[in-house]
Formats: C-alpha cells, sequence, structure tokens
C-alpha cells in the first residue's frame, strides 16, 4: 500500500497522512479525528513504515559502522558483540567489517562505509595514528570513535587502555633472578599500540637486566593466529626454546602455543621453566598447565564509552581526546 493510497482512503491529503505516520501530527496540529481516520487504514491493511527509507529521508541511516581487525579474536568478537547490542538498544543497527590488519584492505571498508551513508563510525584501526583517510572523512562530516587502537586523538576519541606503563606491569611477571632470556612477540611495528607496548617491555626488561640478560624481539605482519605460529617457528629455529615469553595480543599467544604443543610434549613444557604472559585474556588459561598471566581488557566499559561518544558526535557535540580504560592483571605463575 502506497502513501497515496493511505491519503486517498482516509480522506486526507498525503502530507497530513505523511505527518501522522512519521509521527508529526502534533508538531503539524492535525486533529485527534484525523489522526484516528488515518491510523484505522493503516491498521486495517497492516502498512508498515520503511523506518530505513524514512531515515534517509531525513539524512540519517540508523547505522553505525564497526571496522576490526580480526572477526576470529575473541576479544573484539566479545567487543563487537557488546556494540551490536548498544547499537540496538540506541536504535542503531552495527555494520561489521573485518580489515585482516591489512591497511589496503581498511582503507577500502572506510570507503564503502561512508558509501553506505553510516551515520558514524567505530573504528580499531591498523593504520598509524596520522593517516590521512580518517582526517578526510572527518573534514568531510563523518563522525568517527577510535576504540583499543588510538588514532589522532586531536580528531576524535579514542577509547583505548595505558599500554606502555601495562607492559611493564606485565614483563615483569615473568621475571626473575633465574630468567635471563625474554622473547618478546608483537605486530603491525607502525601502530601506536604496537611501539608503546613495545617500549614498555624494554622499560621492564632495563629496569630489571643484568649484564648476561637477553631479548629478543620479533615483529610480524599481522595481530593473529598465523602470524604467532610464524614467530615461535622462527624463534625455535635460531634460539631454541625461550626462558620467558610475552606476547603483545592473546592471538599471537594461541599461536605461539599451537607451535609449542605441537613440537613439544607437555612433560618437556613443564620440566621447562617457561614463563609466559600476554595481553588480552581467555578462560581457557585457568585451565592450561602452562600458566601464563594476563592483561584482561574491560570490554563492557569501552563498548559504553565508544556508543556514548559515537552518539554524542551524531548529534553535533564531538570531543576528541584519550580516554583510558584500565585493565586487570591475572597472575597464574
Amino acid at each position: 500500500m502506497t502513501l497515496a493510497e493511505i491519503a486517498r482512503l482516509a480522506g486526507v491529503s498525503r502530507t497530513t497522512a505523511s505527518y501522522v505516520i512519521n509521527g508529526k501530527s502534533r508538531q503539524h496540529r492535525i486533529s485527534e479525528a484525523t489522526v484516528k481516520r488515518v491510523m484505522a487504514v493503516i491498521e486495517e491493511h497492516g502498512y508498515r513504515v520503511d523506518a530505513q527509507a524514512a531515515a534517509l529521508r531525513r539524512g540519517v541511516s540508523r547505522t553505525l559502522g564497526f571496522v576490526l581487525p580480526d572477526l576470529e579474536n575473541t576479544s573484539y568478537a566479545r567487543l563487537a558483540k557488546l556494540l551490536e547490542q548498544g547499537a540496538r538498544r540506541a536504535g542503531y543497527q552495527l555494520l561489521m567489517v573485518s580489515s585482516n590488519d591489512d591497511p589496503d584492505t581498511e582503507r577500502e571498508l572506510l570507503s564503502a562505509l561512508q558509501a553506505r551513508r553510516c551515520d558514524a563510525l567505530i573504528v580499531a584501526s591498523s593504520l598509524p595514528p596520522g593517516e590521512a583517510c580518517y582526517q578526510r572523512l572527518i573534514s568531510a562530516g563523518m563522525p568517527v570513535v577510535a576504540v583499543d587502537r588510538a588514532l589522532d586523538d586531536t580528531l576524535m576519541p579514542c577509547i583505548i587502555s595505558e599500554n606502555r606503563r601495562t607492559a611493564m606491569s606485565l614483563t615483569r611477571t615473568v621475571l626473575s633472578p633465574a630468567v635471563q632470556e625474554v622473547v618478546w612477540f608483537d605486530a603491525l611495528p607502525g601502530l601506536a599500540n604496537t611501539l608503546e607496548r613495545r617500549e614498555g617491555f624494554r622499560a621492564a626488561m632495563a629496569a630489571h637486566g643484568g649484564p648476561t640478560q637477553r631479548a629478543h624481539l620479533h615483529c610480524g605482519a599481522r595481530y593473529d593466529r598465523e602470524t604467532g605460529m610464524a614467530l615461535m617457528r622462527e624463534h625455535l629455529e635460531h634460539h631454541g626454546l625461550p626462558q620467558a615469553l610475552v606476547t603483545a595480543s592473546y592471538t599471537l599467544l594461541e599461536g605461539a602455543l599451537d607451535v609449542l604443543l605441537t613440537k613439544y610434549s607437555m612433560e618437556t613444557l613443564q620440566a621447562h621453566p617457561l614463563q609466559m604472559a600476554t595481553f588480552g585474556n581467555d578462560r581457557l588459561l585457568d585451565f592450561l598447565p602452562l600458566k601464563v598471566n594476563s592483561m584482561q581488557q574491560d570490554h563492557e566499559r569501552i563498548a559504553t564509552l565508544a556508543l556514548s561518544s559515537v552518539l554524542e558526535a551524531i548529534e553535533g557535540r564531538r570531543h576528541p581526546g584519550i580516554v583510558n580504560v584500565e585493565r586487570t592483571l591475572i597472575r597464574r605463575n
């Protein structure tokens, strides 16, 4: 049924029918009797308003875009679920896309989301903070909120967890007088998170280290399981089993464990004084015979702050800057 048919059956103009359907009858002083006639026709014929089309006519889509690095990453999957639930409660749909930590893919996805007329974007970016594509998006009027990975905080809100100090605390949990060799895995060398976490690792090593202590730093192309596997194979080939391992993401730890558990028996690994720690957390670590300390992220807090920031930005209230959300250290050793 069309708007014209509703208007004809109700005995009103198309404009009046439109005002009633879109909830603007009071604003335009349409009588209660007229409203009842229009609503009676709507109910009798089962007419449903196309909310998406109505929103687009108002210049909005009621859609938020979320660019995340890896759909298999349980941390981002958890964050995506919370964002989707919160967006739905606020009357928005969340369109999720994965960059696979590839900068070119991310740029293409940003263009696609802009073409779909998303009202705002939430991004966990694989790009460096000064990336021009985000400057162009914001200049074009697109609100952007960064989560987990900081971008240019003079242009947008960045809801993140502090990295350098957290990496220092995490690294200290595997250090002892008996540990003379520590391995560090990260990825995406230009990413702010990577640089800050690596700085924290180095600072902890420098504060603890003696003349015989060695640090092996390995950097991969992506924060994913396959990269963790490749980095561990590379280290084992050249240096053998390490005394301690710290990873800048849980996905890298997963890959490293895959290789270790394939190459060595559990008895060998438990007999070897291997200390491990990682950014990120999973309940499975509570049941692993190998003890792994972890830095757990507050996904609920990040999602709440990100949605609050993005909805305010849509309404024209933009507050660029860094908002830090504390992680929780979970010690298992």
